[in-house]
């Protein structure tokens, strides 16, 4: 499977990303973002013939967000455009239902369904093995337990796509309710049998037996220390949102606190032997993916701190139902699709396999 980015230009392209996606419930921003990252897993599919699952776990929000628009033009009763009463006799959903409610919630809904498919795609382009390394030497089992939760929703709805075929294949029918009950059975099985092979796997392997033991004192010391940055960066963060301008000091307990806690990690990480059978090249269109991500990065900062009315979004009364549109940030935000636009030629090894997988 070849890589198309390098590890850290995918990473340097999720912030970039994430960040608009997550600053603002505009409708116009998020279609942008929506269509740029449909091209982005396409093309994914094209190179990798590897979904993990994820479309159904997109109609699933999907549907979940569509139920929450239904809830909110329910349960909030306020705006000036009405488009049906219901009678305030009936307890929370009683009263005038208005468009602003349905626009707010749908707009909540479009957020929603973009930062799911933004991890979509980072899942489709960083398998576990590849996010893994990246992390510090210090959260190596951390890491290892984030990416076995993480692959654990693809993986079983992969199974129960698997076994559904098989009880299909052998005359079972599903019509009613009840008749999903055989499914849960082999589903419990094959749980159980990929989780004893994942620990045979990681015991095979020396799980935990590339870390050199730490002497007591050093350990000690360690959990002070990490004890006294957790503490000074609590202590920053709190002065930062207590006091509009805070003091200097709050901010040397937050830089001190957070030099604490890094240096732990670096000394802890100087501990775990790690072998690499792989190198990440960096090439060309690295760096063009790394300046989009940045430029699209600096934009969202910038117009944010210079005025967050460009962002905002907020049919309710006294603002307008109607979202606004800066072109420069629509322009800017199509560079989410780089990662389709600067993808590589499938190769005719790729080729030859999408033919295979799927004739």
């Amino acid at each position: 499977m070849n890589d198309l980015f390098h590890p850290w230009a995918w990473f340097i392209w999720l912030v970039g990303v994430a960040l608009p996606a997550l600053l603002t419930r505009n409708p116009l921003y998020h279609s942008i973002l929506i269509g740029a990252l449909l091209l982005d897993m396409w093309v994914l599919r094209q190179h990798r013939f590897n979904g993990w699952g994820w479309g159904i776990i997109l109609r699933l929000v999907g549907g979940i967000a569509l139920a929450g628009v239904l809830l909110n033009a329910l349960t909030v009763h306020y705006g000036t455009h009405v488009w049906a009463h219901l009678p305030s006799s009936w307890p929370l959903i009683g009263g005038p239902l208005t468009w602003e409610a349905v626009l707010f919630g749908g707009a909540s809904a479009l957020a929603l369904f973009t930062l799911m498919l933004l991890f979509a795609v980072w899942n489709m382009s960083m398998p576990p093995s590849r996010w893994l390394r990246m992390l510090p030497a210090a959260l190596f089992q951390v890491g290892i337990i984030t990416s076995i939760a993480i692959t654990f929703v693809p993986v079983t709805v992969r199974t129960v796509r698997e076994i559904y075929d098989a009880q299909r294949l052998r005359g079972h029918r599903f019509q009613r309710l009840w008749d999903y009950v055989p499914l849960f059975a082999p589903l419990l099985v094959d749980s159980l049998e990929r989780s004893i092979s994942l620990a045979e796997s990681m015991a095979a392997r020396g799980f935990g037996a590339n870390v050199d033991p730490t002497p007591d004192r050093t350990r000690v010391l360690y959990q002070v220390m990490v004890g006294m940055g957790l503490l000074g960066i609590w202590g920053g963060l709190f002065a930062r949102m207590y006091w509009p301008h805070p003091p200097l000091a709050a901010w040397m307990s937050l830089g001190g606190g957070s030099v604490l806690v890094l240096g732990v990690l670096w000394a802890q990480g100087r501990r775990v032997r790690r072998t690499r059978y792989r190198r990440w090249y960096w090439r060309v269109r690295d760096t063009a993916l790394v300046g989009g991500s940045v430029v699209l990065l600096t934009v969202t900062l910038f117009t944010y701190a210079r005025s967050p009315r460009m962002w905002l979004y907020y049919p309710y009364p006294p603002y307008s139902v109607q979202p606004s549109f800066e072109w420069f940030i629509g322009l800017v935000l199509v560079l989410a699709a780089l990662p389709a636009l600067l993808a590589p030629p499938r190769s005719p090894a790729t080729l030859s396999r999408g033919k295979a997988e799927h004739p």
